[in-house]
């Protein structure tokens, strides 16, 4: 299996935000992390965990995001994603394709409900 039959579509933003703006986005997806594009590059990403560190200051989103982004292709093994996630306890993964251009993200869960249901999906 590779990274792309388990991606989910990226939710991202490419305006520097106040941190409280990136929360409600965040809520509004129900989703746990936000990419950063510059120019259609990864330029950084924030978590739930970012935004509870830094809860109630008055903060842009480039500020306090993590700009050295781990990443996948995906075409990638998922063993390479999952490798990754637990390498670096990281919940999130962005994907992207030869370009570099973000197509999508891997979630840590999403993997592990798909081992759940599979004996043999990391095998392939």
């Amino acid at each position: 299996m590779i990274v792309e039959d388990l991606m989910k579509k990226p939710i991202a933003i490419e305006k520097d935000v106040m941190l409280v703006d990136a929360a409600k986005l965040m809520t509004k997806h129900k989703i746990n992390s936000l990419i950063f594009l510059v120019n259609d590059k990864i330029a950084g990403i924030i978590t739930h965990e970012d935004l509870v560190a830094h809860f109630g200051e008055q903060k842009k989103v480039s500020e306090i995001m993590t700009r050295q982004v781990l990443m996948v292709k995906k075409n990638d093994k998922i063993q390479k994603a999952m490798d990754l996630i637990r390498e670096k306890n990281i919940s999130i993964v962005p994907v992207v394709d030869n370009k570099g251009d973000l197509v999508g993200v891997v979630h840590a869960k999403d993997i592990l409900n798909q081992a759940c249901a599979s004996d043999d999906f990391l095998m392939d």
